[in-house]
């Protein structure tokens, strides 16, 4: 295996209508050895496109990318030993699933030695390398659990089975660096989930450079040892899923990571306290008088009193969704709160604080409590018994 390395690396693409377009701009990042880095961010961030430059399936418009220590910028596709995995799968229809899995060998003839003495004349040597081809085919497929499967076509296979064939001839050609372009989005969600823990225990088996790319936070945050949060062409943030979540770099990470996203209160600050309509936060702070946002996690918050209309009788109340937050591993339920006026607290916690440009001031500060009211219809969050009275932790707008 190997790591990747992108220096100042940017996409330009040339548009005569609209002058030149900045698909990424700057990344810089270094993916080291066995790293499971995953690349998220919402649609049109430049996600891919950083990945299908890696892959060399785009060409880079600025910066330097090494794999392994060499720089390989002009480097063509099939020279840079990487495995890319297709959001659509790639599969070559008229082919069985052992002869899938094969095909990289077959093509790269990775046992170059004993091809050349296989067109040199010998069946010995030819037979040789064929043996060697399918001892790895058999291999893979243990791994992946294909066994059943090696005769059939792609047609007779189901999602999650092509997806398997699909990461298999991958692994057969045992690349310096895997990439996966949104390899799930086309499963139903059981079967992401499921095979979002193939996934991951794959990555422990193989300790493989993986490079993966997604829309799905969930997702990134389930799998990845690291994650990259894109947003316009940027990195937003470059750390853990759980640094992310506890402290995110800046507004636009702060809504994107969890799910529940992180509750965000407009207010001011001045002389340690945090005040917004209904909102009251004493912040240890030096930090100068200004406008800014409070951000507050869903699972810092509960309920402190509550109206008599806020008690929900056993098996009466409707539209309930769960929700399980890998994170902070918490299973949550998603409630209509109708025509409730309560009183909201978290208590003392690390917040974050955002500035009007959506940076974050201050790092990551202690609050020493937030008081806030519930008006009117709110949508919220409880953990705890959610067939019996409201109790747990409540979510959504503080104010």
């Amino acid at each position: 295996m190997a790591n990747v390395k992108l220096t100042k690396v940017g996409k330009v693409y040339a548009d005569s209508a609209h002058g030149s377009v900045r698909a990424v701009e700057a990344v810089d990042l270094l993916i080291a050895d066995g790293e499971f880095c995953v690349l998220v961010g919402p649609s049109g961030c430049g996600k891919s496109t950083t990945l299908r430059m890696i892959a060399g399936l785009e060409e880079i418009s600025e910066g330097i990318l090494e794999i392994d220590g060499k720089r390989v910028n002009e480097l063509p596709a099939k020279d840079r030993d990487i495995a890319f995995v297709f959001q659509n799968y790639a599969l070559y229809p008229h082919l069985t699933v052992a002869q899938n899995v094969a095909f990289g060998l077959e093509t790269r003839r990775t046992h170059r030695s004993a091809f050349v003495a296989a067109i040199s004349g010998g069946g010995a040597a030819r037979a040789a390398e064929s043996a060697r081809i399918d001892a790895r085919v058999a291999e893979v497929s243990r791994t992946l659990g294909l066994d059943p499967l090696l005769a059939r076509y792609p047609r007779e296979l189901s999602g999650g089975q092509r997806q398997r064939v699909a990461v298999g001839r991958a692994i057969a050609r045992d690349p310096k660096v895997f990439l996966f372009d949104e390899p799930l989005s086309n499963l139903d969600a059981r079967l992401r989930i499921e095979t979002r823990s193939e996934l991951r225990t794959l990555h422990r088996k193989l300790r493989a450079t993986i490079v993966y790319v997604t829309h799905d936070q969930e997702e990134a945050m389930t799998l990845a040892d690291r994650l990259v949060v894109m947003h316009a062409g940027k990195v937003m943030q470059n750390a853990s899923a759980q640094e992310c979540y506890e402290r995110p770099a800046n507004r636009f990470v702060a809504g994107f990571i969890g799910t529940p996203s992180m509750n965000l209160v407009d207010g001011r600050l001045e002389n340690g306290v945090f005040s917004a309509q209904g909102v009251h936060a004493p912040i240890p702070s030096t930090i100068a008088a200004r406008s800014c946002a409070l951000g507050v996690r869903p699972d810092r918050v509960r309920i402190v009193s509550r109206n008599a209309a806020a008690s929900i009788a056993a098996g009466t109340h409707t539209g309930i969704s769960f929700s399980y937050n890998t994170v902070t591993d918490a299973l949550s339920a998603t409630v209509d709160f109708t025509n409730i006026v309560g009183t909201v607290r978290a208590d003392a916690f690390k917040g974050s604080v955002f500035a009007d440009d959506g940076s974050t001031i201050g790092g990551t500060l202690l609050v020493d409590a937030v008081d806030g009211v519930l008006r009117g219809t709110h949508i919220g969050s409880l953990t705890g018994n959610v067939t019996g009275n409201v109790t747990g932790n409540l979510t959504g707008n503080s104010a």
